[in-house]
């Protein structure tokens, strides 16, 4: 068998030890950049059935492993380099096959573009064979991102149910459709078989206890019909329908008896819900899992989508369980850790050894074992870092001018503690804009706060996790009110005593690079430097890119209307908020950085930027990321930046 890149395969036979390289300080206080460039040593931690092996990503020293430890015998069994690819995902199938989902950056043949591809590994410990589980050609369309994604295993763990793009016998070229495939992981190189056809609109599958179909769900762009169809004796039948230019249902899993999928959707109350959908008849039950103050971020469910519970958004998760004794669980756990944000990794069947990541107070990052009570240390994701050197991060929530309250946090500098003195600040709104910032070790946020530097990240109207209310709210307010919601932050604190108006700079990226272009141009008093990262200057430009790109039906291109203009879709509204539309206005020094390779904003979106900037004679930088896509993936990538950033901003607020 040819693999799709190389990946290769070695045993390690040294015991566990900490191979991480303490970083020096330059100084009291101040830790080098290196410190905050570098990615998360580890992660993708992993529990056997039996509790006794683990697995975890490690990387260091630019080279990227993914291992599987043997936590009795207190040694590293075998181990893969990945360096050429991005491990995703992985989980124990049992004690000795273990899954593995790589991602590979690479061209697509009649695409344009670089796109990230998913791919499936199986890796047997007895055989020390790693086999890739679908491959393009074989038997499956080359034109698609996903080889690795899996919907369930069958009961005796031989076969994997795998949707992929496939021509069946008889279609001509150009008709590959989505299908379920059937993988044999005894013998990946056979070519998987078709297990259920698909239609020209299906975009997914569930599969029962037995490896038995019990329903697709399908969307058509040109008709906007969202359906599930259940598989009955009679063949498919219709059960749930709705007309939509969007999906806005999530149709995430089944419930264990196999007789409902689980489905959130947005609740009376304005917040996201679970429901069920009777496969029998399409009735939706009453909102389970619901709560006044979360919304559902994510369903918890099994490898074969069985749902056992959700975890709730907010700037820490929380969760929610069907059995009892498993919230029990995690509430002594959290009474260990009562500041921290404890995030769920894995569990053994039987919930005796569960795997967390904690954060805060302190901890940049740990990985914890609980087991009959007693906490252990897996993994630290950054050993460099000290408990002194983290910087607190609070909650905090003000009024916005039309009285919306504004969740916000805000990472203190350590220096600042017993300091009187107002504080420079950075104001630095996330992407999306339909996200949320959680209270997690943020490199960049730590980095500006260990500088000295207040970080203020509100949840302006339009992120998500508060509630659809609060998200719907920033619907056509791109650049009006959900830019009024960045302003009152800053000001507020002002007010406060808290921050020193004289030193206040905005950075941002994505939506939040848009963000830090629109506080610019249209509250230029307010900041001293701009920093906009991968942002958009032209709403316009960026629609025509969503239409070519996805087409004049799309979803996609339905979604950007709503959201940037609630489909007030005229040339000038958009021209009134596109920064790059008012150059002109712009007060402060501004830094431009992009990645040459951004497959989510357009890299133009960036050079007009500059270029215009220019064109009205001010202060601008720009920093081209060559090779670079949206996000900075590499601990080289965040460096440049970061040198770059601590260049600009020191200039400008110190």
């Amino acid at each position: 068998m040819t693999f799709l890149f190389k990946i290769t395969l070695f045993i390690f036979t040294f015991a566990f030890a900490n191979t991480a390289k303490i970083a020096a300080k330059t100084n009291d206080s101040l830790l080098p950049l290196e410190v905050y460039s570098e990615l998360p040593n580890k992660s993708l931690v992993r529990v056997s059935p039996s509790g006794d092996r683990i697995s975890y990503r490690l990387t260091e020293d630019g080279k990227d492993y993914y291992l599987i430890l043997d936590t009795k015998k207190n040694k590293i069994l075998h181990g893969f380099d990945v360096s050429e690819v991005k491990p995703v995902n992985a989980y124990f199938i049992n004690e000795d096959q273990v899954i593995l989902i790589l991602t590979k950056r690479k061209k697509i043949r009649g695409y344009i573009g670089f796109y990230d591809i998913d791919y499936g590994f199986i890796f047997d410990l007895n055989n020390k064979e790693l086999k890739p589980l679908l491959q393009p050609g074989n038997g499956i369309s080359s034109g698609q991102t996903e080889f690795g994604r899996i919907i369930g295993l069958s009961k005796d763990q031989r076969w994997a149910f795998m949707p992929a793009y496939a021509r069946y016998k008889g279609s001509s070229v150009g008709m590959a459709k989505l299908s379920l495939m059937k993988v044999d992981l005894k013998d990946p190189e056979r070519k998987p078989k078709i297990f259920v056809q698909g239609t020209g609109d299906t975009i997914d599958y569930f599969i029962g206890e037995n490896s038995n179909v019990l329903a697709r769900e399908r969307y058509d762009h040109e008709t906007d019909l969202h359906e599930i169809d259940a598989y009955t004796d009679k063949g498919w039948e219709t059960i749930f329908s709705e007309k939509t230019p969007y999906i806005v249902r999530s149709f995430s899993g089944v419930t264990a008896d196999g007789k409902s999928l689980v489905m959130v959707k947005d609740n009376e109350k304005g917040r996201d819900a679970y429901y069920l959908l009777s496969l029998s008849d399409g009735s939706i039950s009453e909102p389970l899992f619901e709560r006044d103050d979360a919304d559902i971020e994510q369903v918890l469910s099994t490898i074969n989508r069985v749902v056992y519970g959700v975890k709730y958004a907010g700037f820490t998760p929380s969760y929610a369980f069907f059995d009892e004794s498993k919230n029990l669980e995690l509430e002594k756990l959290k009474a260990e850790f009562p500041s921290s944000s404890i995030t769920l990794v894995d569990f053994t069947p039987n919930w005796e050894k569960i795997i967390t990541y904690i954060e805060g107070d302190g901890l940049a990052g740990d990985y914890i074992s609980y087991e009959k009570g007693q906490l252990s240390l897996v993994a630290k994701q950054r050993a460099e870092v000290s408990w002194e050197d983290v910087n607190n991060v609070v909650e905090f929530k003000f009024k916005a001018r039309d009285g919306l309250t504004i969740p916000t946090l805000l990472t203190i500098p350590n220096s600042a503690v017993n300091s009187k003195e107002k504080m420079s600040a950075i104001l630095m709104p996330h992407g999306g804009p339909e996200s949320y910032d959680r209270k997690t070790f943020h490199w960049m946020a730590q980095y500006f706060a260990n500088r000295g530097h207040l970080v203020i990240q509100p949840q302006f109207r339009g992120s998500s996790g508060f509630g659809a209310k609060h998200t719907l709210k920033g619907r056509g307010e791109w650049g009006k009110k959900m830019q009024d919601d960045l302003t009152d932050a800053v000001n507020k604190l002002v007010d406060m005593g808290e921050v020193d108006p004289n030193k206040v700079c905005i950075v941002g990226s994505s939506y939040g690079g848009y963000a830090a272009l629109a506080g610019a141009t249209f509250t230029p008093q307010l900041y001293k430097c701009v920093v906009a990262i991968n942002g958009v200057g032209d709403i316009n430009d960026m629609l025509d890119e969503e239409k070519q790109s996805h087409g004049e039906d799309s979803a996609a291109l339905a979604y950007w209307k709503e959201v940037t203009a609630k489909n007030k879709i005229t040339h000038e509204f958009l021209a009134s908020i596109s920064p790059a539309k008012h150059a002109d206005k712009v007060q402060a020094p501004t830094f431009i950085i992009y990645g040459t390779r951004d497959d989510v904003v357009d890299p133009e979106q960036s050079e007009n930027m500059y270029d215009a900037l220019k064109d009205a004679g001010k202060k601008v930088e720009r920093l081209e990321l060559v090779g670079v896509g949206h996000h900075f993936k590499t601990k080289e990538t965040r460096l440049k930046v970061l040198t770059a950033i601590d260049k600009f901003v020191s200039k400008h607020i110190h």
